[in-house]
């Protein structure tokens, strides 16, 4: 699945209930899987699927958002006036911004160590 398919999935709360009900039933849980069921129709790996994605959703938007839409376009302009390898470092550096801001977003899901908008809790951390 490639990244804009992932982002619209993650963007759309119907579109991510309607996965979720899917991985539920491949997985063998009920028709919910955002709502915790009781006895032996209790299926935790639904459950856990219902709760991590939209975790998951808020780690990605932020790794999407990492460079700004007006820098990827300027650099995306730069391209056809740069040799191949200044435009592959261009499309590496990139995505290594978009990596890191996921994971001070995914550190700040477990521990509080980052904000989930990808900002720093204070100034030694502005270095990633």
């Amino acid at each position: 699945m490639d990244q804009e398919m992932l982002s619209s999935l993650l963007s759309d709360p119907e579109a991510l209930q309607n996965a979720v009900q899917t991985v539920s039933g491949l997985l063998g849980g009920g028709t919910d899987a955002a709502a915790p069921q009781s006895g032996a129709d209790y299926d935790p790996t639904a459950d856990w699927v219902g709760r991590a994605l939209p975790v998951i959703g808020t780690i990605v938007q932020s790794g999407q958002s990492a460079v700004p839409h007006e820098k990827r376009a300027l650099l995306g302009a730069l391209k056809p006036f740069v040799t191949d390898e200044v435009a592959g470092q261009f499309d590496h550096a990139m995505r290594l911004v978009s990596m890191a801001r996921m994971a001070r977003a995914a550190l700040g899901q477990l521990g509080g160590l980052a904000r989930a908008d990808g900002a720093p809790p204070d100034d030694h951390t502005r270095a990633l």
